[in-house]
């Protein structure tokens, strides 16, 4: 499908032609051409939008948003609406067809410095201040960012986007398709220490770190080398900004971790786990495969997998809410138990 070019030249694509990338179904008039996207309070007749959480559903009375992506079972009589089995899902292809087009690659700066060792492949970009150490190698399409620096042995794949002033330490290996943003260091030493006496001896970190391919990682994140062995971040996994992996932590594939979460040495998270922000991970624990761990959880012991839990240290969700349900009664009881002693003493004084 190829959208009509405006005189701006931005995309543009009738309610039916999203309707069909998106494999939903039109409610309303599918031949209104829509030239962007907003949000629900801020769309105007040639912008899509969306509700995926039922509570912004009333919001619908009052937008004026050309098209709206919803649920099946939603219905707007004087709207024009595109009903999918998951309107999140699909507004995010929507978003994917009115992005801006991706820069093209410029070929290597002037201002950047690659080793002559250094195997850099086609149509790769590389900006101003960007440093490129000797035994590293660049993939194909992939793109530096000005100020990054690639260090001995690192090898990145293709399809990369990194992100101004990134570090990508020596033998770091970065996959396919990786997005890293700005600011975050991939190979900095693990937190590795021999106590003796009242010194601190620096036990020297000769791991590596390996993330495999459609990974994306966030600002300001560190994720250290091994000590020993590998430190390694599965397929497809997401991380947010100011996350702290530690060396030799293994995160499974598909697994989505939110900002502010720190995991300890030798952590081992299973595939498709969901990590809140703020959570804290002890080392040498293992977490099954698709658990979630709610927002700011203290995890200090292994956790099966598909298991949902909370608080600190983290419990079954459903456990904590019930202890949190007693908690909540504690007021009552203790006005009631207040009643009593006043009761009982009024009997004993009656008795005397």
């Amino acid at each position: 499908m190829t959208p009509v070019r405006g005189a701006t030249n931005m995309a543009e694509y009738t309610v039916d032609e999203l309707a069909a990338a998106v494999g939903g179904e039109v409610a309303g008039n599918g031949g209104a051409v829509m030239r962007g996207v907003n949000g629900i309070k801020e769309a105007g007749p040639d912008e899509v939008t969306f509700v995926a959480n039922p509570k912004y559903r009333a919001a619908l009375k009052e937008t004026r948003a050309g098209a709206v992506v919803v649920a099946p079972e939603v219905e707007a009589a004087d709207l024009t609406l595109i009903k999918v089995s998951n309107p999140y899902a699909a507004f995010a292809k929507v978003l994917v067809m009115f992005a801006p087009p991706a820069e093209a690659p410029e070929g290597i700066s002037e201002l950047a410095y690659v080793h002559g060792d250094a195997r850099v492949g086609e149509k790769v970009a590389v900006g101003p201040f960007v440093t490129v150490r000797e035994g590293a190698v660049v993939g194909d399409r992939t793109s530096l960012g000005a100020g990054t620096y690639v260090g001995r042995g690192a090898t990145l794949g293709a399809d990369c986007l990194i992100y101004p002033n990134v570090t990508l330490r020596e033998r770091v290996t970065v996959g396919d398709r990786c997005i890293i943003h700005s600011g975050t260091v991939v190979g900095s030493d693990g937190f590795g220490f021999a106590t003796e006496g009242k010194v601190h001896h620096k036990i020297p970190q000769i791991g590596v770190v390996v993330i495999e391919d459609d990974v994306e990682i966030g600002a300001n994140c560190a994720i250290d080398r091994a000590t020993m062995g590998e430190t390694r971040i599965g397929r497809g996994s997401k991380l947010d900004n100011l996350i702290q992996i530690a060396h030799n932590v293994k995160i499974g594939e598909g697994t989505l971790i939110a900002a502010q979460t720190g995991i300890a040495g030798s952590t081992v998270l299973g595939k498709y786990c969901v990590l809140g922000g703020q959570v804290g991970i002890v080392p040498h624990v293992e977490i099954g495969d698709g658990a979630v761990l709610a927002a700011q959880s203290g995890v200090t012991k292994s956790l099966r997998g598909r298991e949902t839990v909370f608080g600190r240290p983290a419990r079954p969700l459903i456990e904590v809410k019930k202890r949190e349900g007693r908690v909540a009664l504690l007021e009552k009881y203790f006005k009631r138990v207040k009643e009593l002693e006043k009761k009982v003493a009024e009997l004993e004084k009656e008795r005397r």
